[in-house]
């Protein structure tokens, strides 16, 4: 028996499908619900001492677990605390973002409406660098409290963190997200209420319903085809909208749509989203880069350019 096994909470064999908005996932060998983000650093010293890799899980709108399952920790994130300090909303990293949204507008505070209907918590925010109506979490961010084996916890500010177009600097360390800090400013209210409404309304119009990750490409930016040239049309042009590989299919309504019929399989995604970057890149020279996380058995796969 490892140090894992004697953790009280550890549960064995969950399946990983219901807890992702994709719906797939086979079996994770170890699965702690936290609902205490100062808990997790003990979580990652066992994983360490049992040689185990780790994977941190939120709302799970933005990862996609093979159907083998995972074999090592899946720390699901529930860790909820949120709370006003000034101008400040402070958040537990496994706070949803339309829960800060709520949140700091019942609290007298506007500035991150545009960011209602973007799935996951505040910590997968930014962990990606969310965005959306040209506000991303980097424009209102003013510090986390992160951890590393190496030098335990710490806050950090923005410039540590190296913001960029859905990434950051804990996309590509094995840093996490404890607890985050945003700037946010006193404003009319009521204006922000009206805000969230209409801007629920048009995407409830835009985006498809059933299972998937979300937009399953990044937007290219800086290529010579246009800047701004989104992905789902891309994969439009490349007449991918309908297509099938197995029980993965690309959505009829928006092409940035990967959807799971039910019963896809991790080869499934592979294929078909491989299919689309080889496309994307002959017809435009451009090589689309993955939104949305792929977990295989031992960890994150790479999204290695297409050649």
């Amino acid at each position: 028996m490892g140090r894992l096994d004697n953790i009280e909470g550890i549960e064995r064999g969950k399946a990983l499908g219901p807890l992702t908005t994709f719906g797939m996932g086979g079996p994770a060998d170890y699965y702690y619900r936290v609902t205490d983000v100062m808990k997790i650093p003990a979580l990652l010293e066992a994983c360490a001492a049992d040689g185990l890799p780790y994977v941190l899980l939120g709302w799970g709108s933005n990862m996609v677990f093979s159907d083998k399952g995972f074999r090592g920790l899946v720390i699901h994130n529930l860790a909820k605390h949120i709370e006003r300090d000034g101008e400040l909303v402070v958040a537990d990293s496994g706070t949803l973002l339309s829960q800060i949204i709520q949140f700091s507008l019942k609290s007298g505070l506007t500035g991150m409406e545009k960011l209602i209907g973007v799935p996951g918590t505040i910590g997968g925010a930014v962990r990606g660098n969310a965005g959306a109506f040209g506000l991303e979490i980097r424009h209102i961010f003013e510090k986390a409290l992160i951890y590393d084996s190496e030098t335990g916890v710490r806050e950090v500010d923005a410039d540590y963190l190296r913001f960029d177009y859905r990434h950051s600097r804990v996309k590509d360390s094995r840093e996490l997200v404890l607890k985050v800090w945003l700037k946010l400013s006193p404003g009319d209210t009521e204006a922000g209420v009206a805000e969230v409404r209409k801007i629920i309304a048009s995407r409830a119009g835009k985006h498809p319903t059933g299972k998937s990750a979300g937009s399953f490409f990044k937007n290219p930016s800086g290529n010579s085809v246009g800047v701004g040239l989104s992905a789902g049309l891309l994969i439009d042009q490349c007449g991918f909208k309908g297509t099938h590989r197995g029980g993965a299919f690309i959505s009829e309504k928006h092409g940035n749509f990967l959807m799971n019929d039910g019963s896809a399989t991790m080869a499934d995604v592979l294929e078909l989203s491989h299919e689309i970057q080889q496309a994307v890149q002959q017809k435009f020279s451009i090589n689309l880069q993955r939104e949305v996380a792929l977990v295989g058995e031992h960890g994150y796969l790479d999204d290695a350019p297409v050649k």
